[in-house]
């Protein structure tokens, strides 16, 4: 069963937590053994850190005096009786909990009565007596539910392990619990840990409070003109906040400098915000910008986190080919991701990428060692995001400028599509524009294998643009992207180059829409995709400006994946090489089908190294065949329809037997 977690990319400077408002959401993921649990009784113990908390809740004026818990899934009966809550003050040191014993040993109860766990969301109960925090100690948590009622359907947020040290642990053992039929025994009954601790939110509300929540800074982006940042200021407190009664102040430092103070133009009332709204900021020198905004509001209750700080970037324009992020040290053309939908998946993978339905790593390309991950494995499905570049200058469209990366690939969860987007936007990231989309999936990859895809930036020669990479989770597995490389292809107007396997050898087709000074083609081989050789040479046709289409057969294809380019010569002997293409060639014949699982056709496809009669079967698990058909293939590709729809569900195996050699793969019917 995988856990569910989000993978923190980028760093975090300040956290959503505020004075009266604490919430520990850190890491995603949902469970309906907490909060309530799925049996007639229910009891468990959480550890949430001083740091999570934050300098909260230290005192009698600014005690805990609510608790809210994340519905993710509503469940039945919502009314919850019989329901309490108990907490503590611990050391520091205690950061996680062993499966032990249950006690209310050391605790104060805080509430008894019931909870009315209803709607999806935000639910909760006011503490009848208010909890007042030590300073530099850990909150630990009991909950019991007695009402020996089975509430059904229930599932909770959780915020997975902890954060110690800066450092996002979604793995400790931060809960320990209890779930089941029997009345629970205080001192007797035992409670098994877990890494999976309700996600919370710990409330005190002051009549008058403010807060900055949010400053709303620029995509980063390589600026020409001034930019606009709003600071987001929230009436936390129980009365309204007069128009012009707080005062907001911005302070930008770093690569760019700016300092401002505005006052809300409008009545705020409680639990409501306004957008403090700042203009004409230079953001044109290129570096780190860090971010600070505060209010001051008379009569606060306090002033934690009154002030927030993030940080954003002027990126650089890049313009000196090739361009080329191979992820191994300093990020220089892709080194930011912002979140679309949901939450933020990109991270950097150093070493082997598996996991447990993932059991043959999948290392970063050679010789590298670190990768971009997306990670759709831990990512539930609907997360969206963009790891995107710096600002990076076309040129014109003479040069053909080329993008390629590596992608990785796998038949894990075959039809969980999982996917990439290649996105380009002209306009310092306000929008993107969906060029090119490739999935992770491939049946045909029983082992993780990298392929390289080209995509043609030609539409926006002469322009400054950013290149994104959209990553969509649909919670299958994980991918790696690798040596993502911009540069500028062959002087002609190239129309295509294709490369396909044809029995024991490979055909490369290409053409061309118009030539100057052209001289000759080289034809380059490598096994790797990184080492060329020269295996042939094609004269080219000098000038045209009409259509001209080439052809060159590689003889002898080395075993394996076989990758070509071309390398464009003029008469001057200047040259620009072509996009890569690759060609799988195993020496033996090749099966592949589609989907699997099945539930109506099956398409069948033959990679056949020489022409001949065969016979495609499928086989039950018990052994019996249910389908038999005669084939007469030829020597290259070949594609077949099995109508699968009237097999019962379950495992089946197809068989291709050819005269030379017999080919046997499994797949599901649904």
């Amino acid at each position: 069963m995988k856990k569910i977690y989000l993978l923190l990319f980028a760093t975090i400077i300040s956290c959503a937590s505020f004075a009266q408002i604490v919430d520990i959401l850190d890491t995603y993921g949902t469970s309906g053994n907490v909060v309530i649990g799925g049996s007639n009784y229910h009891v468990s113990e959480q550890i949430y850190t001083q740091e999570e908390i934050g300098p909260a809740f230290l005192t009698a004026g600014s005690a805990i005096q609510r608790v809210n818990f994340v519905i993710n899934t509503l469940g039945a009966p919502t009314t919850v009786t019989n329901f309490r809550l108990y907490m503590k003050n611990v050391p520091a040191a205690t950061t996680t909990l062993a499966t032990g014993v249950y006690s209310t040993a050391g605790y104060t109860q805080v509430y008894n009565g019931t909870f009315n766990a209803t709607p999806a969301g935000l639910a909760g109960v006011t503490l009848t007596t208010p909890f007042v925090r030590t300073a530099n100690t850990n909150l630990q948590i009991l909950i019991e539910r007695f009402d020996n009622v089975l509430h059904t359907g229930y599932n909770f947020d959780c915020a997975a392990g902890n954060t110690v040290g800066g450092v996002a642990n979604p793995a400790a053992l931060s809960c320990r619990r209890y779930n089941a039929a029997a009345l629970p025994v205080s001192g007797t009954t035992s409670l098994t840990a877990s890494n999976f601790r309700p996600a919370i939110e710990l409330v005190h509300v002051f009549p008058v409070d403010a807060s900055v929540v949010f400053i709303d800074v620029p995509s980063s982006s390589c600026y020409t003109t001034t930019q606009t940042v709003d600071v987001f200021i929230l009436n936390e407190g129980t009365t309204n906040i007069a128009a012009g009664a707080a005062s907001t102040t911005l302070h930008i430092r770093g690569a760019n400098t700016f300092s401002g103070t505005k006052t809300n133009t409008a009545i705020i009332l409680p639990g409501d915000f306004e957008a403090i709204t700042f203009t004409g900021i230079n953001m044109n020198n290129v570096g780190k910008n860090l971010d600070t905004a505060y209010v001051t509001l008379a009569g606060d209750g306090t002033t934690y986190y009154d002030t927030l700080a993030t940080e954003h970037f002027t990126a650089p324009t890049l313009s000196t080919y090739p361009i080329v992020e191979d992820v191994e040290t300093t990020l220089p053309v892709f080194p930011y991701a912002q979140a679309i939908n949901l939450g933020q998946a990109w991270g950097i993978q150093v070493g082997p990428y598996s996991n447990l339905d993932q059991t043959v790593p999948l290392a970063p390309r050679a010789p590298g060692t670190r990768s971009y991950i997306f990670d759709s494995y831990n990512a539930p499905e609907g997360f969206e995001s963009r790891l995107y570049s710096n600002c990076i200058a076309i040129p014109t469209v003479a040069e053909l400028p080329l993008l390629t990366f590596w992608l990785s690939h796998d038949n894990i969860f075959p039809t969980t599509l999982d996917s990439i987007y290649v996105t380009v936007s002209t306009d310092k990231g306000v929008t993107w524009t969906r060029l090119a989309g490739y999935q992770r999936p491939d049946v045909t990859a029983t082992t993780p294998l990298w392929r390289m895809e080209s995509l043609s930036l030609a539409a926006y020669a002469n322009q400054t643009i950013q290149i994104g990479f959209e990553g969509v989770s649909k919670f299958g597995n994980a991918f790696l992207l690798d040596d993502i490389t911009l540069s500028k292809t062959i002087p002609v107007g190239l129309l295509s180059f294709e490369a396909q396997r044809n029995g024991r050898v490979n055909n490369l087709t290409w053409s061309t829409s118009q030539e100057q000074n052209s001289s000759r083609f080289i034809v380059e081989r490598s096994n790797d995709g990184l080492n060329f050789a020269q295996i042939g040479v094609v004269a080219a046709a000098g000038n045209s400006s009409s259509r001209k289409d080439y052809q060159f057969t590689d003889p002898s294809p080395v075993k394996g994946i076989n990758y070509y380019r071309l390398r464009a010569i003029d008469i001057n002997s200047d040259y620009k090489f072509s996009m890569i293409r690759n060609v799988k060639n195993l020496g033996v014949t090749d099966l592949s089908f589609a989907p699997n699982p099945v539930q109506s056709n099956l398409k069948v496809d033959i990679d056949a190294i020489s022409a001949g009669n065969g016979v495609i079967t499928i086989i039950d698990i018990s052994g019996k065949p249910v389908y038999r058909r005669n084939v007469s293939v030829v020597s290259g590709n070949n594609s077949y329809v099995v109508e699968a729809g009237k097999f019962s569900q379950g495992t089946y195996f197809i068989k291709i037997q050819l005269a030379s050699e017999s080919i046997v793969r499994k797949f599901n019917k649904l």
